[in-house]
C-alpha cells in the first residue's frame, strides 16, 4: 500500500518528467532530463524508500529510448508507420518480460451496455472543438504528412491513419499509462496524470497544438479515461480517438484544396 506522502510524491515526479521533455523546446534541457530518469530507474533499483518509481520510469524510459531511436534512424518521416511500431514494442515488452495480462491493460472489448449516449455526446464535443479550433489557424503544418494524390484515394489513407494513431495513443496513454499509474496512486489520480501526459505530448508539434491545444487534449484525455473507467476496456477510447483523428485528416485535406 502506498502512502499518502508517497502518492504526491509519484505524482509531482511523473508530472515534471513531460513538463520538461515536451513544453521547454530545448535541447539540452530533454538530454538532461533523460539522464535524471535513467538515474532515478536505477537508483529506484536498489533504494527501497523509492522503490514504487521503478516500474513507471521503467516503461517512461523505454518510451523515450524507442521514439529517439526511430527518429534518428529517420522513421519519423514514415509517421504513422514509426508510432505503431513504438506501441507494439512496448506491449511485446510489457507481455513477454513483465507479464502483464490484457484485462489489466484494458486491452479488451469491455462492458459497451448504455454507453452510446456518453459516446455521441464525447464524439461531437471532440469533432466540433477540433474543427473551431482548425478553423482559427493560419498555417496547415500538418499537410507535409499528406502525400498528393486525389481525395477518393486519400480518405481510405485517413482511415487507415486514423486506426494507428488512435490506438498508439490510446494504448499510451489510457492503457500502458493509465494502468502503471494506477497501481501506484489509485485510478483518479492516474486520471490527473495520463491527462497531463497526453496533452504535454501535443504541445508542440500535435493536433491541437499550442495553449489551448493542452487544455483541449487535457479534457479529451478525462474523457477518454473516464470512458475506460466506465467500460473497462479500451475499445470505445479507440473508436472515438479514430472518428477525431478522421476528422483531422479531412480539415487538413480540406485546407489543402482551399475548401476552408
Amino acid at each position: 500500500m502506498v502512502s499518502s506522502g508517497r502518492k504526491v510524491l509519484y505524482f509531482f515526479t511523473l508530472l515534471i518528467i513531460p513538463f520538461l521533455l515536451w513544453i521547454i523546446p530545448q535541447t539540452k534541457i530533454h538530454f538532461i532530463t533523460f539522464l535524471l530518469i535513467l538515474l532515478l530507474y536505477i537508483v529506484s533499483r536498489y533504494w527501497k524508500e523509492i522503490s514504487f518509481l521503478h516500474d513507471g520510469l521503467e516503461i517512461i524510459l523505454l518510451y523515450l529510448t524507442l521514439s529517439f531511436l526511430l527518429n534518428e534512424i529517420g522513421l519519423d518521416n514514415l509517421f504513422p508507420a514509426n508510432v505503431l511500431i513504438i506501441i507494439i514494442l512496448l506491449y511485446l515488452f510489457l507481455f513477454r518480460l513483465k507479464k502483464w495480462d490484457r484485462a489489466r491493460l484494458f486491452l479488451i472489448r469491455g462492458n459497451i451496455k448504455k454507453t452510446l449516449g456518453i459516446v455521441i455526446l464525447f464524439s461531437m464535443l471532440s469533432i466540433v472543438s477540433l474543427v473551431i479550433w482548425f478553423i482559427f489557424q493560419k498555417e496547415n503544418a500538418y499537410a507535409k504528412f499528406i502525400p498528393e494524390l486525389p481525395i477518393p484515394i486519400l480518405l481510405p489513407l485517413g482511415i487507415g491513419f486514423g486506426i494507428i494513431n488512435g490506438f498508439y495513443e490510446e494504448g499510451l496513454s489510457r492503457s500502458i499509462l493509465l494502468s502503471h499509474f494506477t497501481e501506484q496512486i489509485g485510478f483518479k489520480g492516474a486520471m490527473l496524470l495520463q491527462s497531463f501526459w497526453f496533452s504535454f505530448l501535443h504541445y508542440q508539434s500535435g493536433f491541437p497544438s499550442g495553449i489551448i491545444g493542452i487544455g483541449l487534449t487535457f479534457v479529451f484525455g478525462l474523457m477518454m479515461g473516464y470512458l475506460v473507467y466506465r467500460t473497462k476496456g479500451l475499445l470505445v477510447p479507440i473508436v472515438i480517438h479514430v472518428l477525431a483523428d478522421f476528422t483531422i485528416f479531412i480539415l487538413v485535406i480540406l485546407r489543402i484544396h482551399n475548401m476552408i
